[in-house]
């Protein structure tokens, strides 16, 4: 881990970085710094993102719509962990579709889910926050890839896995999450990658979490009649959450698993 200076804030260089890192920054165009996806799509996604990291980890499995915790050590990642937690704190598990909708709604002195992971990125050096005026008046924040660009890799990551590549379960999960919340485009572009492009976004009706992050988005998009059936809307205040000890907190400690 290497930590260097820069105009008054200091930027932290480490080895590892997570699944909902990895989502957050897909999900900003590096150049122009925006958001390629709708935001409260990114916000499920993450959550999907949070409950995936764990499952590679062998802590919790999901299965039969359920997220529950299998036991085991901490990820030694206070946010990750935090969400082990929760998910432990219910011997019989969550309903997976309500354990994403209730955490991507958390919302905190902090900001919500996004934001959160945005500023870890930041403070990392994966993303590059700047501030201007639109017109002079409107206040705008744009986020493009930082001094230590992490997105290259995690596109070549998402590519190969549209273009066939197996055997890698975090790229295959990643690149689930990317198809089932929208920066597919952006993250293969061109006519010329429309096939593995395809394959990105079909990949999140091959994994649970993606294929219920997908449904939400849907749900919430109005795209499906799951509202219509009795559906909840995705919260956007306090409620149950399982992160409230660390988002209510200075939102950790930027640690990571093998930092």
């Amino acid at each position: 881990m290497l930590s260097v200076v820069g105009r008054g804030s200091v930027v932290v260089f480490v080895s590892h970085f997570t699944l909902p890192e990895e989502l957050s920054l897909l999900a900003h165009d590096p150049v122009e710094g925006r958001i390629v996806c709708r935001p409260y799509a990114l916000r499920l996604g993450i959550a999907g993102a949070v409950a995936a990291e764990p499952v590679l980890a062998g802590r919790v499995v999901v299965a039969d719509g359920k997220i529950t915790a299998s036991g085991g050590p901490p990820l030694g990642d206070s946010f990750l962990d935090a969400a082990l937690a929760g998910v432990a704190g219910r011997r019989k598990g969550h309903k997976l579709q309500r354990w994403l909708r209730d955490t991507a709604g958390v919302k905190t002195g902090a900001g919500r889910t996004d934001e959160v992971w945005r500023h870890r990125l930041v403070a990392r050096g994966a993303l590059r926050e700047e501030r201007a005026r639109a017109l002079g008046v409107i206040a705008q924040r744009r986020h493009r890839a930082g001094p230590d660009d992490r997105t290259s890799a995690a596109r070549a990551r998402v590519s190969a896995v549209g273009h066939g590549a197996v055997g890698d379960e975090r790229a295959r999960l990643l690149a689930a999450l990317v198809g089932a919340t929208g920066p597919a485009r952006n993250v293969l572009p061109g006519d010329e990658l429309f096939r593995p492009r395809s394959e990105v976004t079909a990949s999140a009706g091959r994994d649970p979490i993606a294929r219920t992050v997908r449904d939400l988005i849907r749900e919430r998009a109005g795209g499906t009649p799951g509202r219509a059936r009795g559906g909840e809307p995705l919260p956007e205040g306090p409620g149950w959450n399982p992160l409230r000890w660390i988002f209510d907190g200075d939102g950790g400690d930027g640690g990571g698993g093998g930092d």
